[in-house]
């Protein structure tokens, strides 16, 4: 019948804007972890063209801003779904995207002090946990890219991030040792210190996140 058809097109149509999308929530962690990689990206760039400093002051503000949308959307649409995606339920898809936002939040961070300090070179232990950066934030990327198809098995991210991890913390102690062999303005010294901080934080932001994504899904196995 005609108009029975009609209202079933029609009850289907408003069951469907009431029904959650799994991707939604996927696609905002993959946007997320792209807006890592540009701010990853970015450090490293500047770390080896400093003459581009204060254009990374301005593009690094600008990822931080569209990061901050995108939780804000993440955020909306949270307190608008009724049912969240399979493995996750609210507090950890909150926690998800503020670890990504970490990530970003601290690589700003570690820009606008570049600026803020008035550092005239880049150090070469910076440069080298900045490459690592962009290593773990691109493991990381590929992981948020392939979360729906996650199994409790699937720690191969995991492993990496944790290994780069591991390998940025060496270049860490060593930075901060060679830090405190320097006798020239202890400004410099602590001026270093906070950006090597922030960058560290990043990194080990990364590692949180891979790890809660991992705690999350064997959880809910």
């Amino acid at each position: 019948m005609p108009g029975r058809n009609r209202f079933l097109d029609g009850l289907q149509r408003v069951m469907r804007s009431f029904a959650p999308s799994e991707e939604n929530f996927f696609v905002l962690f993959e946007e997320l972890s792209d807006k890592a990689v540009a701010a990853a990206e970015c450090l490293d760039d500047v770390m080896e063209n400093f003459h581009r400093l204060e254009l990374a002051v301005e593009k690094i503000g600008d990822i931080e801003h569209e990061a901050d949308e995108i939780v804000h959307e993440v955020t909306r649409r949270l307190n608008t779904t009724f049912v969240t995606p399979a493995l996750f339920d609210r507090e950890d898809i909150f926690r998800v995207a503020e670890r990504l936002d970490d990530i970003i939040d601290q690589t700003k961070g570690a820009i606008d002090r570049l600026s803020i300090f008035n550092i005239d070179e880049p150090i070469d232990r910076c440069k080298e946990m900045a490459k690592i950066f962009v290593q773990a934030a691109t493991c990381l990327q590929t992981n948020m890219h392939n979360l729906a198809g996650l199994k409790p098995t699937d720690n191969e991210y995991v492993a990496r991030i944790n290994t780069l991890e591991n390998a940025a913390d060496v270049v860490h102690r060593s930075a901060v040792t060679e830090l405190f062999e320097y006798e020239g303005d202890p400004r410099h010294i602590m001026k270093w210190l906070l950006i090597y901080g922030f960058v560290e934080e990043a990194i080990d932001s990364c590692e949180a996140a891979v790890n809660l994504v991992e705690t999350v899904v064997v959880k809910n196995a």
